[in-house]
């Protein structure tokens, strides 16, 4: 089964569970990012990816720069691990890691989330079928994009609208202790690999938090970049 349509398939399952109200707010909100048209603002293939330096869960400084030193990089934005569909698509990286890596690839994923997150998400009301999914322990960098500044250079970066901040609240969730701030802002879930000149080789940015880009996509592009580098 393939990531995205095990994101089909958890949709689905929450429709059937989820209380009615909770159901509506969340299709109502994802309707309405949609409809934001972050494709429009967004970097794409053929730009050249902004440098950046930010501090890895583990507090150590990293830059774009550092990880192309050893090749292509992908890099791919979640907007934090209270999302199911987030933990899902890192999930699936996580297994898939070795063939990315040795595709030539780095993997690297990047948010607003805070290191601490996960401890205040398993103590909040979100519905034990979507704590059941967080990721721990990956085997890739995972950086910590303080206030969206990375995600607002490859214009990521909407504002969530006020039917998904209810559902904050209902799952007593804190915006601002989760990510440092309460803006509610996020990136859009885009993946990138970035040739080692910088410039942007593939770009999957699907302005609706429900899809994800594959794995076997991320590796063929991977691959194609190894055989022209020959």
């Amino acid at each position: 089964m393939s990531l995205n349509e095990k994101i089909r398939s958890v949709i689905q399952s929450s429709r059937d569970s989820f209380p009615p109200e909770l159901t509506a707010l969340i299709e109502q909100g994802a309707g309405e990012i949609s409809a934001l048209e972050i494709v429009e603002k967004y970097l794409g293939l053929g730009d050249q990816a902004p440098s950046f330096t930010v501090n890895n869960y583990q507090g150590k400084s990293c830059s774009l720069e550092d990880y192309l030193e050893n090749g292509p990089v992908v890099l791919t934005f979640y907007r934090g691990v209270w999302c199911p569909y987030c933990n899902l698509q890192l999930a699936e990286y996580n297994a898939r890691l070795q063939d990315i890596r040795n595709a030539g690839g780095t993997l690297v994923a990047i948010s607003p989330e805070k290191p601490e997150a996960i401890d205040l998400i398993l103590a909040s009301d979100v519905p034990p079928e979507a704590k059941e999914m967080i990721v721990n322990n990956l085997d890739f960098d995972v950086l910590h994009d303080v206030e969206n500044k990375v995600a607002r250079k490859f214009g990521l970066v909407f504002e969530l609208p006020d039917s998904h901040k209810k559902l904050f609240d209902l799952m007593g969730l804190d915006v601002e202790k989760l990510n440092g701030d309460g803006s509610y802002t996020f990136p859009d879930p885009a993946t990138y690999v970035i040739s080692q000149d910088r410039q942007i080789a593939w770009a999957f940015v699907p302005n609706n938090y429900r899809k994800r880009a594959e794995a076997d996509d991320i590796i063929r592009i991977l691959k194609n970049i190894s055989k022209s580098s020959v």
